[in-house]
């Protein structure tokens, strides 16, 4: 669960998991200070790290050295109908071309990809503790 509180500045709120605290904002152009992520940002950086953990925990099982991983993602709401989340999965060190496409067939549907696909249901729960 996460919680959000709103701050003191316009439009900032904190959020906090039970662990760790970061802070959401609004651009400038509509009334925020533009100093933290937006909210599709957060959604955009669920997938990010999700990629990235799910390629680095492929790569480990598969017993592959590199030197690091790299993702991209890019949240494009421009077409009405469906959202499209793009994506490039970058992993440094010596891996072949072959090696790559299988480590990345097996990324391809990592947790969030899964929860994110599924039908979404949106419920004001008053109850939620």
């Amino acid at each position: 669960m996460v919680i959000s509180t709103s701050g003191s500045e316009a439009y900032i709120t904190e959020l906090f998991n039970g662990t760790s605290k970061i802070d959401s904002d609004v651009t400038k152009e509509k009334g925020g200070s533009g100093k933290y992520f937006r909210p599709h940002d957060l959604i955009e950086s669920g997938y990010a790290s999700c990629l990235n953990i799910t390629t680095r925990m492929v790569l480990d099982s598969m017993n592959l050295s590199y030197d690091g991983v790299t993702v991209k993602v890019e949240l494009d709401r421009s077409n009405e109908e469906k959202t499209i989340f793009k994506y490039q999965i970058d992993i440094s060190g010596s891996i072949d071309k072959e090696t790559r496409e299988e480590v990345l067939k097996r990324v391809a549907n990592c947790p969030v990809k899964k929860t994110l696909s599924k039908q979404l249901e949106f419920i004001n729960d008053c109850n939620i503790i």
